[in-house]
């Protein structure tokens, strides 16, 4: 089993809303849409399953999704060390993987997983420590097809945007997607 192709660059950030303009500002990226509140019921760092709270925010830039996450609440997690260390640094290089835990095994990769867990949608991920050269972690994503079908939608909007009101909820995708992505 191999990695799939870099599909998403990952920043922990203070504020995802002030991130995701400044992202739209500088490079054009966007439009970014944003989850509020996140929590995730199974997640484990270090192997302690931790009850987490986080936002989100995705937009593309040029076929590269940009992911931004906001560690929310006091808990021990990967966001909240790295948002004290390195606040809005890149954090990850993100691929999407058909069998997860066939290239865990395969490659023999589970010692080096820092981080794991299931999104409310079905989303599997791990983050493995520091993987790639240069010391980013690598996030192996297994999503289902409607996620997948979600991101298609938000690298869509990306194309057809026309540069106003970068940030928006989550919810809005399917009405810029029929509107044209403005």
């Amino acid at each position: 089993m191999s990695f799939g192709a870099i599909m998403q660059q990952g920043y922990i950030v203070t504020d995802v809303a002030k991130a995701a303009n400044e992202w739209a500002e500088r490079v054009g990226a966007g439009p970014f849409y944003v989850i509020d509140r996140l929590a995730m019921s199974q997640y484990h760092f270090r192997g302690v399953r931790v009850d987490v709270e986080i936002s989100l925010s995705f937009g593309y830039w040029h076929g590269i999704q940009i992911e931004l996450i906001q560690p929310l609440g006091e808990a021990d997690t990967l966001y909240h060390r790295a948002v004290r260390s390195s606040a809005g640094q890149l954090n990850h290089f993100a691929t999407v993987v058909p069998d997860l835990d066939g290239l865990l095994d395969s490659r023999g990769l589970r010692s080096r997983v820092i981080q794991h867990g299931n999104m409310p949608s079905g989303l599997k991920f791990v983050y493995l420590e520091e993987y790639l050269p240069g010391g980013q972690h690598l996030e192996l994503i297994e999503a289902h097809e409607a996620t997948l079908g979600a991101f298609a939608a938000m690298e869509k909007a990306s194309r057809q945007w026309d540069g106003r009101n970068p940030v928006r909820p989550m919810s809005a995708l399917a009405q810029d997607l029929a509107a044209g992505g403005s």
